[in-house]
């Protein structure tokens, strides 16, 4: 299943590059107990996974083993509801750190996926991934942040601890754009899902003035940061119940009342 190339990494390096195929190891046995072609292609630059002939790559240097062993190992995102109407289809992914869960939709059938990162060298490290797993075509990274105007953001921050940083705590001497819901849903023709993990960005989305724009996906897939945004998960779930979704959790962390849900529109979509 796997292949190894070229020299170990640096002690210092050798965590990151062991937890990173470790976890997409993970992933790669469970999609061969249930029948699909999967491996694993390691070297001292960079770890990838390849299923039925589509690649996820991570060069060494640009990955997050938080997200990328929540996308992989622990299954973060494998909603069958979802992944079983994906293929062919558009996805918008807002917070995509390092390109882990783009590349994930990706593998699993998505024909295009536009992937949000406010972080400028974090976006670099997106793009490269992207890039690595030959999906340039299928991916297009934006280095902005999900607001109506333009973000202070640092310049070069930390690929490890990327995965928790917020454009509502955080800033810097960077500017980076702001893009809406509407800015994003004008660059896909079939919006099947919304995928938000932004540290705080999903309320303004759910209950902000373009909340109506919601409408137009089948399935929102988010993470709920009440610590930062001081708006309860009650308060969202009701936006978006009225709004037409149906919404179950997926995970939820006791000490921050942080949490992941699925919200299936149930009401058909305008012709």
């Amino acid at each position: 299943m796997a292949r190894a190339a070229g020299r170990f990494p640096k002690p210092q390096e050798a965590f990151l590059w062991l937890v990173t195929a470790l976890s997409l190891a993970s992933y790669a046995c469970k999609l061969q107990a249930s029948g699909n072609k999967a491996s694993i292609d390691v070297s001292p630059e960079r770890v990838g996974l390849e299923v039925n002939g589509v690649s996820a790559v991570f060069d060494a240097h640009c990955v997050d083993v938080v997200t990328i062993n929540e996308t992989f190992a622990e299954g973060g995102y494998e909603v069958p509801e979802v992944l079983s109407g994906l293929r062919g289809r558009d996805v918008i992914d807002v917070g995509v750190n390092v390109g882990d869960t783009a590349l994930y939709f990706i593998l699993n059938g998505a024909r295009r996926v536009i992937a949000v990162e406010p972080l400028p060298n974090v976006a670099k490290c997106a793009e490269e991934n992207v890039r690595l797993s030959g999906a340039a075509e299928k991916v297009k990274v934006l280095n902005a942040a999900l607001s109506d105007e333009p973000a202070s953001i640092p310049c070069d921050y930390d690929v490890r601890l990327s995965g928790s940083f917020s454009t509502l705590k955080g800033g810097g001497p960077c500017k980076v754009p702001g893009v809406t819901i509407s800015d994003l849903l004008k660059m896909v023709d079939d919006p099947y899902l919304l995928k938000m993990d932004c540290e705080g960005c999903e309320a303004q989305v759910i209950l902000g003035p373009e909340r109506e724009r919601l409408r137009a996906f089948e399935h929102i897939i988010f993470e709920t940061h009440p610590h930062i945004t001081s708006v309860s998960n009650d308060k969202l779930l009701t936006s978006l119940k009225e709004l037409g979704f149906e919404c179950r959790p997926l995970r939820h962390s006791s000490k921050l009342s942080q949490s992941k849900y699925h919200c299936k529109n149930i009401r058909p979509k305008v012709t």
